[in-house]
């Protein structure tokens, strides 16, 4: 795939979109753009491998990335998907250490790279930039603790149905949820036969309707409930 050119002015305009970025003077953010760079992974394209040496932070302009954490018998568990205006791989920078995940490309995408010798000065030119990032890694902190203490307290029907009802929350089309069966398998930690036993049982009830990649939301309120059951 050819690789994009880096615009200074279109990173600017990104950058101003880029939460991360906000309250950042015009000068400052047209001068970071200046060395940042721009390239276009492939859907199932791997960004970087758990343990590689970090270089990177990754700032997605636009289509998305999956985070994955793997085990020592080859299974990988999706922990987060990042979408534009988010970034990743800011931590192994700051403590210095190997990436602790895998991502790869969910969609054809666009990302924007700041070098991680670039990251570093920026935050010890701009106490903005660090509040947002301190910011930013709370809430990520925040967001972890919940996914593991659903995985120690919450059954198999509650953590798929708190997965889909979050993916709606997020969808374009409310009530329409674009994923598979193996991705909702990997992002909560079932097998992909229990994802399909549940799934048909709900299909059943009428609270949804499956089709290839993609399931239809009709009935909120069970699922809201269903979300709310715990291993008692």
């Amino acid at each position: 795939m050819k690789q994009p050119v880096s615009n200074p002015q279109t990173l600017t305009g990104f950058l101003k979109r880029t939460p991360l970025f906000a309250g950042l003077s015009d000068v400052s953010l047209t001068s970071l753009a200046q060395s940042l760079k721009v390239k276009d992974y492939e859907k199932g394209e791997v960004v970087f491998f758990e343990a590689d040496a970090p270089e990177y932070v990754y700032f997605v302009q636009n289509g998305s990335v999956l985070i994955m954490l793997g085990n020592f018998d080859g299974h990988e568990m999706i922990i987060n998907e990042m979408y534009p205006g988010d970034y990743f791989g800011e931590l192994s920078i700051l403590i210095k250490d190997a990436y602790t995940t895998t991502a790869m490309a969910h969609t054809d995408c666009r990302l924007v790279l700041m070098s991680g010798r670039d990251l570093l000065d920026w935050l010890d030119r701009e106490p903005l930039l660090s509040r947002h990032l301190l910011e930013s890694t709370a809430l990520r902190l925040q967001k972890s603790t919940r996914r593991e203490s659903a995985l120690l307290f919450m059954d198999a029907n509650a953590r798929l149905a708190a997965l889909l009802l979050e993916l709606d929350e997020r969808a374009q089309d409310r009530g329409y949820v674009t994923i598979s069966q193996d991705e909702l398998a990997q992002h909560t930690g079932l097998t992909r036969q229990t994802v399909a036993k549940i799934l048909g049982k709900w299909r059943r009830a009428g609270w949804l309707l499956t089709g290839r990649g993609h399931i239809m939301l009709l009935d909120h309120n069970a699922l809201v409930a269903a979300s709310q059951e715990s291993l008692g």
